[in-house]
């Protein structure tokens, strides 16, 4: 550890859709970035990517964290906050859908199905560590994917398992 190296600890920033089936506490986290649901996924990527900019300076590492469906959008935004020169340590999913290499849908499409699944995974994605925090048995096949993908998994709630995920997040960028 190199003692002239200021540690700063990351900013949580939740991504978070108005149609949630059951809404978490926005005081966990540090920043709360909304998406519209109602324009596309790359609309509300880029929008997200703007806003977390702006908020957030770019010496500060990011903790990308997202819950149910806007999970699927976590990989574009991290895309985005790598290619604007932003520090990624890592992404946290709580009961969320996880990404899946889908084609894109057309851009014509209206269905709120197809725009949350038409983002299309980068081939370098994840970029930075991966945790799911599972709180509900209803996201038990997302946990099963998680453990398949070898990504560290908590089963808690989401108030302590978001302080263990990033725990761990830290833990694994200080190793590199």
């Amino acid at each position: 550890m190199n003692p002239f190296e200021i540690l700063t600890r990351p900013t949580t920033v939740f991504i978070t859709d108005p149609f949630e089936k059951a809404p978490l506490d926005e005081s966990l986290f540090d920043l709360v970035i909304r998406t519209s649901s109602a324009k596309s996924a790359r609309e509300d990527i880029a929008g997200a990517v703007f806003n977390i900019c702006m908020q957030v300076s770019n010496t500060t590492p990011i903790v990308l964290v997202a819950h149910e469906r806007s999970g699927t959008l976590l990989p574009g935004i991290g895309s985005g906050l790598r290619a604007s020169y932003r520090k990624l340590a890592g992404y946290i999913f709580i009961d969320a859908t996880l990404p899946t290499p889908n084609p894109i849908a057309p851009p014509n499409a209206q269905m709120l199905e197809h725009y949350f699944d038409s983002v299309p995974l980068t081939e370098d994605w994840p970029n930075s560590p991966v945790t799911y925090i599972q709180t509900k048995e209803d996201s038990k096949i997302w946990a099963e994917q998680v453990q398949v993908r070898g990504w560290k998994l908590f089963k808690e709630e989401a108030k302590p398992g978001l302080a263990n995920a990033v725990n761990f997040i830290v833990g694994e960028t200080d190793k590199n």
